[in-house]
């Protein structure tokens, strides 16, 4: 270890001046040998504490957010079980969700990414809810022996709670934490708690209109925060490392605010559906689900917010075949026309005319002459195709039609 002897120099100086005259030094146990070394300068941590329990001590940190706080554009204290339980049901998610005091959002920080028994979670951050205020607590181990008691308050707190958030804690933060319960030999508190990992949904809803779904890009694009210089995740495992090793850790700190970032950001990400690509996003998948009808509302939303092309025209196709399942046929005939008149072809918009005068208006004249339209601007061929198929069939129906008119004319 760097600067071993220089520490040791330090800790035979401090047992010098703190023998009482006359009597012989006392030697230092290997606790406050260790805690002497801890406290050196150039090893400061942000302000907190020191926890103790019957497993030892741990560092503890906990800040408190009121009600009036922002994480960007989204004030936290927006957020209800009601948003959380609404992004659960699109995700098929059954867990009840309780109230939001129950709620709690998890993030660690550990010793490396690649999971296994070897990797050590050396600061797990949580936050919920305490009324309107959001509360960060963060558990940090001094050392390695600091886990166990870490680990027993960080249980005995999670017993508060019956749901957790995570982001990507399905695959990684859950499963860790579970095993570093077992091997110190403490009951597992996620045993008794239903989990969401907001990962799936973010891939489902928020990739359509942002592309990454890394937290840190969603907190800028759907957000509007910027962390600014923020740690990298890469470096945080060696700024611990440093740490230890008494090196001089300038970047610990910031690993302290990554993670208490993650944490808000989770929060604040269950709130923010009311951006117009958002809300498309949610709308295909709720045209997926048992409640398909409510992806009407949604994209009439999206399309009042303003989208771009051509996740716009792609709204509109959406919406006019919703409207027509729902039986809204002649709003569906509107949408469709509107979507002819685009500059780009809609096989959507074609179809959906012709679909409205064959079976709503029994105009199949009518029809014929816009699927006839149709093949005259189609460039893909399995557009024409599609649209030739449909004009065959009609037309066998319209002489069927006319013939059957022609009988029943005839005298009998």
């Amino acid at each position: 270890m760097p600067d071993f002897g220089k520490a040791l120099r330090g800790l035979t100086k401090f047992r010098c001046e703190h023998v009482v005259a006359g009597s012989s030094p006392r030697p230092f146990s290997l606790a406050e040998q260790l805690q002497f070394l801890r406290s050196r300068p150039g090893n400061v941590l942000p302000p907190g504490e020191v926890h103790s329990n019957a497993l030892g001590s741990h560092y503890y940190i906990e800040a408190v957010y009121p009600e009036d706080h922002f994480q960007g554009k989204v004030r936290l204290s927006r957020l209800s079980s009601c948003d959380v339980e609404y992004l659960m049901r699109l995700m098929r998610e059954k867990a009840p969700v309780p109230h939001r005091d129950r709620i709690v959002f998890l993030d660690t920080e550990t010793t490396g990414v690649q999971g296994g028994t070897g990797i050590c979670p050396f600061l797990v951050g949580i936050g919920y809810f305490g009324s309107d205020d959001f509360h960060m607590v963060q558990y940090f181990i001094r050392d390695f022996d600091e886990e166990p008691s870490m680990l027993m308050a960080l249980a005995e707190r999670l017993r508060q709670f019956e749901l957790v958030v995570t982001y990507n804690g399905a695959a990684f933060d859950i499963p860790l934490l579970e095993t570093r319960f077992t091997l110190a030999r403490l009951d597992n508190p996620f045993e008794s708690m239903s989990h969401f990992d907001l990962l799936f949904t973010t891939r489902r809803l928020w990739r359509n209109g942002h592309g990454s779904c890394r937290l840190v890009a969603l907190e800028r694009e759907m957000l509007s925060f910027l962390r600014g210089a923020d740690i990298p995740g890469a470096m945080i495992p060696r700024a611990y490392f440093d740490y230890l090793q008494r090196r001089a850790t300038p970047a610990l700190p910031s690993v302290f605010t990554h993670n208490a970032h993650d944490v808000i950001s989770l929060a604040a990400l269950t709130i923010q559906l009311d951006e117009p690509l958002d809300l498309y996003s949610l709308a295909r998948v709720v045209e997926n689900s048992p409640e398909w009808h409510r992806s009407i509302r949604l994209y009439e939303m999206a399309l009042r917010g303003g989208l771009p092309e051509p996740v716009r025209r792609k709204a509109l196709e959406n919406l006019a075949v919703t409207c027509r399942r729902a039986g809204e046929h002649d709003r569906s005939r509107d949408i469709c026309a509107e979507l002819i008149r685009h500059p780009e072809f809609s096989m959507v918009g074609y179809e959906g005319v012709a679909i409205y005068y064959e079976r709503v208006a029994r105009d199949f004249e009518a029809a014929l002459r816009v699927l006839e339209q149709g093949l005259a601007r189609a460039e893909n061929d399995r557009w024409k195709r599609m649209l030739q198929a449909r004009w065959h069939r009609l037309q066998q129906k319209t002489l069927f039609s006319h013939k059957k008119a022609q009988d029943s004319q005839e005298p009998s």
